[in-house]
């Protein structure tokens, strides 16, 4: 009864079913994902289906879209959705052009315009790849030579859920245009795997019911990888009160990031979590940017959805939640020896202060124009994360402990020199406010501007129409 009452409150929070026979190997790292990722579409016959986030114009980048080029030619029917704001870049500079003149079906996902608007919420942050509606590629990894010095975790998975697999991609095609056409796929039994498709999409809270959920069921470990920690405090109460419930919570996080200032504000959520008995890890090398989860030695996790509010509320999203003790086994295993490479954050001191266990070895660091760039489409879809924690300080809703003054100092000096910066030059603020109004303006003006043409012509006499005999 318990177990079937379990089974429910998974399928509702998850939005999908459990289903069984499929066959799902694990990678870890881009070596392994890129070369089962090149394999894949190299012997595509029919079709390939790429949404991703991020498309990069760099060595891989370009050698993925002279594989899609060489398949065009041989037949294969290629799409390609990509997110304007992660390939902005890309997009403003051609990059999908030779695909879209060899005959590639290539859309861009909320690219701004004027009947469109601006819209830098809401971001299309899956990275899935659907070869001949037989394989597909599901996890965290982006198409971008930088992840060949990043630690990450995708899968190949094959078997019915490859029905659900092309079931998001078409919604997320139907989105930008027309429909997708019918494509085959190949839904037999190939493992013996049960697992979930979560595909995300804003508002929905998918997957942060399920993983608030799982925090609850969990009973002896929870080990948690993620890239941009900003979980919510609900979150972070089902976090704590788990651990204070004896179960063995763990969470993994870079030290390192590709956007400097997350790994800040996410120090200032460790002090409640240590103290609750959540045991917390900072990875050692250039960036760890794995989204996984295993529970219990049964249950597992692996996708592309961030441990806070943009990744849960605001983007599309895709994750595997796989039931299966061996892959939730090897997760673990992988996950053991991670920290292997991280250093524990611990309570230390009179004042019992986060702080190292152990004195961190110097490793390699991101190459100096990864940190340079700070890219706008990465800043961009991190910002909404900062507001969450500042707010509670602000507001006085939360006490800034000792451990954490450093980190708010530096967010506080940031603000302030912003804001002697505008008040030095204003027009640094007043220039692309007033464009983004402009912008936001035209968009509204050009969606009312139909509808009040079709009105006055409904309402406009034909002619030779007498006029009505009472006016």
């Amino acid at each position: 009864m318990f177990r079937q009452l379990a089974e429910q409150a998974l399928a509702r929070s998850a939005g999908a079913p459990l289903i069984a026979g499929n066959q799902i190997e694990v990678l870890f790292d881009a070596e392994a994902n890129f070369q089962a990722w090149w394999d894949g579409i190299a012997n595509a016959q029919h079709s390939v289906l790429i949404e991703m986030y991020l498309f990069a114009d760099d060595e891989f980048g370009q050698q993925l879209r002279g594989l899609l080029l060489e398949r065009l030619a041989h037949g294969v029917h290629v799409y390609v959705l990509y997110d304007w704001l992660g390939c902005w870049r890309e997009h403003y500079r051609g990059f999908f052009k030779p695909l879209q003149q060899a005959g590639a079906q290539v859309r861009a996902w909320q690219a701004p315009g004027w009947s469109r608007g601006l819209s830098l919420l809401g971001r299309d942050h899956r990275k899935l790849i659907v070869v001949d509606g037989d394989t597909a590629f599901i996890g965290g990894l982006c198409a971008s030579s930088r992840w060949l010095h990043w630690r990450d975790t995708g899968l190949r998975l094959r078997g019915p859920l490859l029905g659900d697999a092309m079931a998001a991609f078409a919604d997320s095609w139907a989105a930008c245009g027309e429909p997708l056409p019918p494509l085959a796929a190949n839904l037999a039994t190939a493992g013996h795997v049960s697992a979930r498709l979560i595909a995300t999409t804003p508002s929905t809270a998918k997957l942060m019911r399920l993983d608030l959920l799982i925090a609850g069921f969990a009973r002896e470990r929870l080990w948690l990888t993620d890239a941009y920690f900003m979980g919510t405090s609900a979150y972070l109460s089902a976090l704590c009160n788990a651990a204070r419930d004896g179960v063995d919570v763990r969470l993994l996080v870079p030290r390192s990031s590709d956007i400097g200032w997350i790994a800040t504000v996410s120090r200032t959520l460790y002090r409640p979590l240590l103290e609750a008995g959540v045991r917390v890890f900072e990875w050692n090398g250039p960036m760890i940017h794995a989204k996984t989860a295993v529970a219990d030695g049964r249950w597992a996790r692996i996708g592309s959805t961030n441990l806070n509010v943009s990744s849960w509320l605001a983007n599309r999203e895709l994750d595997l939640a796989i039931e299966d003790a061996q892959l939730a086994a090897q997760m673990e295993t992988r996950f053991l020896q991670d920290i292997d490479h991280a250093t524990e954050v611990v309570l230390s001191g009179m004042h019992k202060r986060p702080a190292l266990a152990t004195p961190r070895q110097q490793g390699p660091r991101l190459p100096l124009r990864q940190h340079a760039a700070a890219s706008a489409a990465a800043a961009a879809r991190q910002a909404a994360r900062l507001g969450e924690v500042l707010d509670t300080a602000v507001r006085g809703t939360r006490n800034v402990e000792d451990s954490e003054a450093s980190a708010f100092a530096s967010i506080a000096l940031v603000l302030l020199a912003l804001a002697a910066a505008i008040l030095w030059q204003p027009y640094l603020v007043v220039i692309p406010l007033a464009l983004v109004l402009v912008l936001l303006g035209g968009s509204v003006l050009l969606r009312a501007l139909p509808r009040l043409w079709r009105r006055r012509q409904r309402s406009t006499p034909k002619s030779g129409t007498p006029p009505d005999a009472t006016s």
